[in-house]
This record gives structure tokens, sequence and C-alpha cells, in this order.
């Protein structure tokens, strides 16, 4: 194959994505960046969780986080939260991870339960943010608006990131679109 995405295992995982998200891969190449960095993301933390990794502001737990949180922000980008009464995705996609790997990580089906209850909490405490933060981002801008400025402060964009968790990347791409 001409790419570890297209390998069986992972194509599975891939693929749901595509069924969960409504998306066709190799059609956007926008959508394809966020397909495959989901793909990655999910089959590595399904693993950490199995490892006894918990998600944590330091060391592999903060890696943890980081990932479970960018594979969230990328689904979002796809519009597979809203395609869920609950918002959540990541443990429909650990599913599939575990059962693409279970032959050969029998220790993933005896945790199924444990990694989906992780990763739910994470994802449910990761939506809370992302909507606080887009609620406290919308204020900065309407202040904007009045103040007649068009750019927000490097010290509101890091408010956001240190003392709500809002991602800078997040930021940056809502205020382009603006």
């Amino acid at each position: 194959v001409d790419s570890v995405f297209d390998i069986d295992t992972m194509k599975a995982i891939r693929d749901k994505i595509c069924e969960l998200s409504g998306k066709t891969y190799q059609q956007d190449a926008l959508d394809d960046v966020s397909i495959r960095l989901i793909t990655d993301h999910i089959r590595s933390v399904t693993f950490m969780v199995s490892d006894g990794i918990m998600p944590s502001n330091e060391g592999r737990g903060y890696v943890l986080r980081r990932l479970i949180r960018r594979a969230a922000r990328h689904g979002r980008l796809l519009g597979i939260e809203g395609r869920f009464l609950d918002g959540l995705f990541l443990a429909k996609l650990s599913d599939t991870v575990i059962h693409e790997s279970k032959d050969g990580y029998p220790e993933l089906e005896e945790k199924k339960d444990f990694i989906f209850k992780v990763l739910s909490q994470e994802e449910e405490k990761f939506n809370k943010t992302i909507d606080q933060g887009l609620a406290i981002l919308a204020e900065m801008q309407d202040k904007l608006e009045k103040e007649g400025k068009k750019e927000l402060s490097g010290a509101d964009a890091f408010k956001l990131y240190d003392t709500y968790g809002f991602p800078i990347d997040l930021t940056k791409e809502i205020l382009d679109d603006k």
C-alpha cells in the first residue's frame, strides 16, 4: 500500500471516521488531514489508556490529554460531534481500534470499559472547555469590535489558553475566519 493509513487495521479506523463524519477520504485535503490525525491519535490513546496512563497535566498523562483533545478538536472540524446526542465519539472509535487489535493485544478487550470511560470523560471535559472558551472569545471579539480593533492581543490569546485551556490554534483559526 502507499500509506500506513491503507494498512487493514488503520484503514478500518479511517473508514469508521469517514462513516461517523459523513466525509469521504481523499476528496478534500483538509478533511484528509483531520481523518489521518484522528486515526493515528485514537489508536495511540487507546493503547496508552490500556497501559494505565491517565490524562493529567504533566508527563505521559499530559501527552495523552493533548492527543485526546487534538483528536476531539479535529472531530469537531469534521462535524462528528454534532452527529451524536452526547457529542462524544472517541470511545466509539476506540471500539474499532480494540476490535482490529484484540487478537494481538487481548488486554485491550479486557480493559475495554475502562478505556471507554477514560476517553469519554476526557472528551466531555474538553467539550466543556471548548464551549466555555468559545463564549469568552466571542465576548473578546465583541469588545474588539466596539473599540474598532481588528486584532486580539497576545495577552488575551494566552489568557484563553493558560486560564481556560482553549487551544491557541483554534483561537487563531476562528479569528482568521473573521
